[in-house]
Formats: structure tokens, sequence, C-alpha cells
């Protein structure tokens, strides 16, 4: 009864909010479910990307067995090696372990992921569906890892392939999901993500990103610069793929390891060492030895380092000015040192981060790794040293510049004289006034005014005529108000008008009559 007082209608337990399977509901009355739209897009989110990247691999797979002349007997086992290896998981080929992987392909699908997952988090409004979004990001790899796995053991019965280990495979593909699918999310909700924690965090991200891909940079212009000092040696090692399709496999498989030797060389501009077996690497000195015969490893350098070579560590000093500054743009006073701080340790992670996923054992000639630990701590030394000196330059400097606006006196105005103040109307012809009556124009400007001066003068016939002179002044109007003068009543009689301005005549005019 109460209800139809009201004027609403009770509805039945089944169909109120929350209650339902529908969009908005809630499971067994925990965390709402999701909407139907939104689970579509979320298995899009779990299986597309890795659905392409398998029908890739796929059909390089058969390209490479069928240009080679070799049967296709082992395809579905190494359609899963080589997913397993894009996700930096080691692989075992007769008894031969490979650890070194390529970075590119990984890299490229890392940002498959983050693509997908930014333009699928736009659509998620709660805590809960961004979690929804990412765990499926990581749920869908997963599973074709799983599925991998077992091809893998099952074609380890017909060609020299061994399982890895089944942890590890897991790790890296969820923690690599991991990265991709959290960055995508961070850079679609970075405003609310920045709301959430301190600014000189926020303000440290950009210069991070700087920082690193500076570094990275520094290290492919050496690389690119190496090659081709190197040229000949590059040639001689392309020479020995005998055929076109040798040479193109040698050319691919140095372009899949680029990134590899890039992160290398920007560990050696730190500081640190890289290691290709028995070689080693640093500014300081190399130690020579026996290098696989891939054309990309003739970058290179042979023999004992020379002199010169420390002055390679002025790029890590020159990022690090780059990161203070950026950081004192972004926030300033003593936020910005922290600032500088925290992105020098981002950028130290990321650094150390790639160099662990650049090395690895390669069979017979040993192990290839830039120290990672050692590439972190340095590229933190060096970021964090000169980026605390250039942001505390800069705060000095801003200091200083507010001082010198407080001691210099201000500006002194002009001086005003003690004129009466003028009044201040605006006269139009009668053209104009007949087109424009109500219009009146203002502004705060040198204007032209024009002063009126009216005087009477006497002719010899006695009558008085007016006479108007204009005398045109320019004054500067600080503060003036137009004030429109009132409408003059038609019923109370003409005003005294002023005759348009004419010669005066010699004599008076004698009447016609």
């Amino acid at each position: 009864m109460s209800s139809l007082i009201d004027g609403t209608r009770s509805r039945p337990a089944s169909a109120r909010p929350g209650r339902g399977r529908t969009g908005g509901g809630r499971v067994g009355g925990g965390r709402p479910a999701p909407n139907p739209d939104l689970a579509r897009k979320l298995l899009t989110v779990a299986f597309r990307p890795s659905g392409l990247t398998m029908l890739l691999i796929a059909a390089v797979v058969v390209v490479t067995l069928v240009s080679a002349s070799s049967d296709l007997t082992g395809t579905f086992g190494a359609i899963a090696t080589t997913w397993l290896v894009i996700h930096q998981v080691p692989a075992t080929i007769s008894g031969v372990q490979l650890g070194v992987l390529p970075l590119l392909p990984t890299a490229v699908m890392m940002w498959v992921v983050a693509r997908r997952c930014a333009s699928t988090a736009v659509h998620t409004d709660s805590r809960d569906d961004t979690l929804r979004l990412v765990g499926a990001a990581i749920a869908g790899p997963l599973t074709i890892t799983a599925i991998a796995l077992a091809v893998v053991a099952d074609a380890s019965a017909a060609i020299p392939l061994s399982s890895p280990n089944t942890l590890a495979a897991f790790g890296w593909v969820a923690g690599i999901h991991l990265i991709a699918a959290s960055i995508g999310v961070a850079a679609a909700h970075w405003d609310r993500v920045v709301a959430e924690i301190p600014p000189w965090a926020s303000a440290a991200v950009r210069p991070a990103t700087a920082a690193s891909a500076a570094l990275l940079a520094a290290g492919a212009v050496a690389v690119v610069v190496s090659l081709l000092v190197s040229w000949s040696t590059v040639g001689d090692l392309l020479a020995r793929g005998n055929g076109f399709v040798g040479v193109l496999g040698l050319t691919v498989l140095s372009l899949l390891y680029l990134p590899n030797l890039v992160v290398g060389a920007a560990a050696v501009m730190t500081g640190s060492t890289a290691d290709f077996g028995n070689v080693s690497i640093s500014v300081f000195g190399n130690i020579g030895g026996d290098l696989p015969p891939l054309p990309l490893l003739g970058a290179i350098p042979e023999g004992v380092a020379g002199g010169i070579w420390p002055v390679l560590l002025i790029v890590p000093t020159a990022v690090g000015v780059m990161l203070g500054r950026d950081c004192a743009r972004r926030i300033a006073g003593q936020d910005s040192v922290l600032a500088v701080l925290t992105a020098a340790a981002g950028a130290g992670v990321v650094m150390a981060l790639l160099a662990l996923a650049a090395g690895g054992d390669l069979g017979q000639f040993g192990t290839v790794e830039a120290l990672w630990w050692g590439f972190g701590l340095l590229t933190f030394a060096w970021l964090g040293l000169f980026g605390t000196v250039s942001a505390l330059f800069a705060m000095w400097f801003s200091h200083r510049g507010h001082i010198k606006d407080e001691v210099a006196p201000p500006k002194a105005e002009p001086a005003r004289t003690s004129e009466p103040e003028l009044a201040i109307t605006a006269a139009a012809t009668p053209e104009e006034a007949d087109e424009n009556t109500d219009e009146v124009l203002a502004q705060e400007s040198a204007v032209v005014v024009t002063k009126v001066v009216e005087a009477e003068i006497v002719e010899e016939s006695g009558e008085p005529v007016s006479v108007v002179t204009e005398e045109i002044v320019e004054i500067e109007v600080v503060d003036a108000e137009v004030v429109a003068a009132p409408e003059t009543d038609p019923a109370a009689g003409p005003e005294t008008e002023s005759e348009p301005e004419t010669d005066l005549p010699s004599k008076p005019r004698e009447s016609s009559d």
C-alpha cells in the first residue's frame, strides 16, 4: 500500500539490480560481473595478439623449412619452440642450450599487446574491470604456452628437441605480458595514475623514459659506426652464406640480434663489461677470443682497446645532465632532486632487465652477457649523480632569478598633471548619425579628442553668426567612462544647432523681395 501511495512499484528479488546474470549483476553476491560487450573485448585481448603471433610463426617456420629443403616432420615442434623463444624461454636442441635469444620479436610483440590493452582500457571505468583486463592479457598467452609445452614434449620423440623448464616458461610468458599490459593500461588511465602517486614520482616518468632511450640510442650509434668501420669483415662473414638464401638468412638473423648488441654497447658506455664467451669488452680494455660467424658481430673491435675509449663515459654524463634539467623543468624545489633519483632508479631497473634478457648460454661459445646488475647500478650512479647536480644548478639559477626580480626597483609610472578632468563626448556628422545613431566606441589607448570652441561674431547687420573652430588634441585616457547624451524630446522644442562650417559672407545678404 505504501508503494502505491509513493507512486513506485515493488519488483521481485530476481529483477533487482545485482541479482540477475546480465551486465551490472554480481557473481555469487561478490564482485560485479562484466557486461557482455566487455567480455568480448577481454577475449579479444586474451587471444587475438597471441593468435596472430602463432599464425606469423607458422608461416615463417614453413617458409624456412621449405627453403632449406627439409621435410615437414617437426613443423609443429618448431612452431611451439619458436613461440617459447619469442618469450625468451631457452631452447635445447641436440643437447645444446640456446639461451641468447633475439630481443626484436619480443619487443614487437610487447608493443602490440600494450596497444591492444590501451585501446580496451579506455572502456573500463572500475578497478575490477582493469584487473580483469590485465588478467585476460596474461591468461591467453599462458594457455597457448601450456599447449606449446605439450607439443614440444610430444615432438621430442621424433626430433632432437628437449622440453624446457616448465616453471621458467610460465614465468617468462607471464612476466612479459604483465609488463606489456601494465604499460598499456597506465597509458590509457594516466590521469588516474598521476592522481594516486606523489608529484615527484609522476614528474620522473617521462625523464626516465627519455634517459633510457638516449642511452640505447647512443649504443645504436656506436654499433652502426663500428659496422661501417669493420665493413670488410662483415662482408667476409656474409659471403659464407653460399648463395642468396644463405646470405638472406644471415642478414635476417643479424637484424633480429641487433637490439642485443645495442644493449651491450650501452652497457660498455656506462663502464660495465660485455662478454661474448672468452671475449670481454670494456672502455678500459678488451680481451680477445673466438666469436660466432655472425655478420653482426663484426662490429666488435679486434685487439686491445685504445687509450681514448674512456671518452665514451661522457655519454652517461650528458644523459644525466639532461635528466636533471628535465626534472627541474617539471617540478620545482627540492622535489626535483627526488624526481631525479626516482628517474635514475627507474632507468637503472630498465637497463638491468634488458641486459638480463639480452644474454644467455651459447653452447660451445660459452656465456654471452652484459653484467646486468653492474649495468643497472652504474646507470643509476651516472644519472643520479649528474642529474642531481644539474637539478641543483637549475634550482639555484631559478632562486637567483627570483631574488633579482624582488630587488629590482619597480618601474616608475608617468607623472600625471593636475589639469582638470575633461568630459569626452562623441560627436558625429549628420550622415554618420543617420547610419549609427546608437553605437558608441571607446578604447583604453591614446585617442584623438576634438576640443570645440564656440564664439559669436557680430556682423554689420547686427545678427550674430555662430562660428565653430576645432582644435585637435592627443591625450591618453587612463580611466574614462563614455556616457551617451540623453535624447532630446521633439516636443520640447529645438535646441540651438550649430551651423555647418562655411566661409563668412563679405557683405550682408539682401532679401529677394
